[in-house]
């Protein structure tokens, strides 16, 4: 069987969501279709589910990526998704409280923005349909099929004359056409996920930085307001999998920080951390989100991003312009820059004395220097804190 369409998105997360919504509410001319392998619209949720402000970012990135940004939080953020409001970033260095900084933020119920994304979609015209996987997908005559299973075991063809892989990474769209170079290992984090109890308020999120823990990535405690918090770590991939489990630095991670967890199982994903990749598409078939690498590398933040990648590839479809013209001139100075900042700082988040060592050189340095690659910065003065800081970090490294 053979079902026709004018464009596939494959992935109902936040970006492939965002892009059914924009499409049909921006008069798109042609029939959008989405699916996604998950049975359920939207779970399981491994995030940690913090989404920024309005306000937050305004100084540190773009003013027309800002805008993007703006966009995409009015879209999708309802007042009953957030659970939680957030005040404070605490910063921890190898068990030291090292600083802490406002950060203003949005502990949101990621499954319930997103579900409510893709019945908004619906009820425009899209037409949904989770609990199908994409098996493969060719290029043919002007279009692509795509073979599909859906969860009662049947089997068929989706023909489409526009591709949209929005699947994570790697994308079957991607691994299918051949349409980029994909991520070295070391461009890769492992992300565990849970919820846990401990003894910490409710106004404040917590980052960890310890390569005993998160090798490479780090730590976190987001509060979700009702007593419980969005726990996990982020552990590069080649330092995780060549000598030991991620499961067990996550709950290293538990014990030290005297979190209890209120359910048994911990989930894990892999995440792309190397900047985006090389190419964005190739014909009429094109990445969004985690399939194109839009991950912060600096902070691991993928909700928002993702949908940003949306909304320029929504925006060129509709209108005819370069979606890659779009990426290319306004979301990859950031990534670059993000990605930058992370190669600088990785001798340090691969080596917890190399980590201590800097720490007791530069406290304030450091301090500052993390907390602006958080925001995602793309100041002058941020870069030349980290220009400042490698000389530092490889002498350290060094004698580490």
């Amino acid at each position: 069987m053979v079902v026709k369409t004018d464009t596939l998105i494959i992935g109902g997360g936040p970006a492939g969501s965002y892009l059914a919504r924009y499409l049909v509410k921006n008069g798109f001319n042609g029939d959008v279709m989405l699916i996604d392998k998950k049975h359920v619209i939207y779970a399981p949720i491994i995030c940690g589910e913090l989404l920024p402000t309005e306000d937050l970012l305004r100084p540190w990135i773009n003013g027309e990526l800002h805008d993007v940004l703006l966009a995409t939080l009015r879209e999708t953020l309802r007042r009953e998704f957030i659970l939680n409001e957030i005040k404070w970033l605490r910063l921890v260095i190898n068990d030291q409280d090292v600083a802490r900084m406002p950060f203003t933020t949005y502990l949101v119920d990621k499954s319930a923005l997103v579900k409510n994304v893709i019945e908004e979609a619906e009820h425009m015209g899209a037409r949904i349909h989770f609990g199908v996987t994409a098996v493969r997908c060719v290029a043919r005559g002007n279009g692509y099929e795509c073979l599909v299973h859906d969860k009662d075991g049947g089997e068929y063809v989706i023909s489409t004359k526009t591709l949209i892989g929005a699947d994570a990474y790697p994308s079957i769209v991607d691994s299918s056409l051949g349409i980029t170079n994909g991520f070295s290992a070391e461009d890769l984090i492992i992300a565990t996920s849970a919820r846990a109890r401990g003894k910490y308020v409710d106004e404040e999120a917590i980052i960890i930085m310890d390569p005993e823990i998160a090798p490479g990535g780090f730590a976190w405690i987001f509060p979700r307001g009702d007593g419980s918090h969005n726990i996990g770590i982020g552990a590069r991939n080649n330092v995780v999998w060549r000598g030991s489990d991620p499961l067990n630095h996550h709950m290293l991670f538990v014990r030290r920080f005297r979190l209890e967890q209120v359910q048994r199982s911990v989930l894990m994903k892999t995440l792309p951390v190397g900047g985006l990749l090389n190419r964005y598409g190739v014909g009429r078939a094109y990445l969004i989100g985690d399939a194109v690498g839009s991950v912060i590398p600096t902070n691991g933040s993928g909700i928002n991003p993702a949908m940003i990648t949306a909304h320029l590839l929504g925006e060129s479809m509709i209108r005819g312009s370069d979606y890659s013209v779009s990426m290319n001139r306004l979301f990859k100075p950031l990534m670059d820059r993000a990605i930058l900042f992370r190669r600088i700082g990785d001798p340090l988040l691969m080596n917890k004395r190399a980590m201590e060592r800097a720490l007791r050189l530069s406290r304030s340095l450091m301090a500052s220097s993390i907390y602006e690659a958080t925001l995602s910065s793309m100041r002058t003065g941020t870069l030349i804190k980290f220009l400042i800081s490698n000389p530092l970090i490889k002498l350290v490294s060094g004698l580490a």
